[in-house]
């Protein structure tokens, strides 16, 4: 049961309750059925908690996503490195022979090297800087949700104490009445 219903279950017993005349606006509610509505309203409780855990969890699990994404897209970055290093080794095998050819070969060798660690150095920073910005909204993301869980819950909560400190003042009047009514009928007979 939600906090709405417990909300709307603590006003139908107010409005239930009988007025009790010669004491203004007080009135008598059934004991059981408050007692009723204190057990649901407890009940009710530990699922707003229950609903923070989840949202903490979905963090968690978003930034454990970023991470294996950044690892992943590292991983390619060093494998297309590699395949480029490969192919520039391969090519410069080919091309050995003269020593003109050869010359050549090794320039445009230590070209390809320099490219593709360059290149695969962009790649990696790229992919950190990914990685990064996936986390930092993740942990925003996470940081307002468990505000905005926070705030409703403290408002709904806040709302419930009222209800319930204006129900317990009516009982209490309710009680100080009758009270105050047995010992005027205890204090009438003892004088007579």
């Amino acid at each position: 049961m939600d906090l709405n219903q417990i909300t709307n279950e603590l006003e139908l017993l107010r409005d239930s309750g009988k007025k009790v005349p010669g004491f203004g606006s007080k009135i008598m509610i059934e004991g059981d059925k408050l007692v009723l509505i204190v057990s649901q309203l407890k009940d009710a409780v530990p699922s707003f908690v229950d609903e923070a855990q989840a949202i903490i969890t979905q963090k968690d699990s978003i930034l454990e996503q970023a991470n294996l994404e950044a690892g992943r897209v590292r991983q390619d970055a060093e494998k297309a490195a590699t395949d480029m290093s490969s192919a520039a080794t391969l090519e410069h095998k080919e091309m050995v022979g003269e020593s003109e050819v050869l010359k050549e070969a090794r320039g445009q060798a230590e070209d390809i090297r320099a490219k593709a660690g360059i290149e695969a150095q962009s790649i990696v920073q790229d992919a950190q800087r990914k990685a990064y910005s996936i986390t930092s909204e993740a942990e925003v993301s996470s940081i307002n949700q468990r505000e905005g869980a926070d705030r409703y819950a403290l408002e709904v909560l806040s709302q419930l104490e009222e209800k319930l400190a204006e129900t317990l003042g009516q009982v209490r009047r309710g009680i100080d009445s009758i009270r105050s009514d047995s010992d005027v009928s205890v204090m009438g007979r003892q004088s007579g």
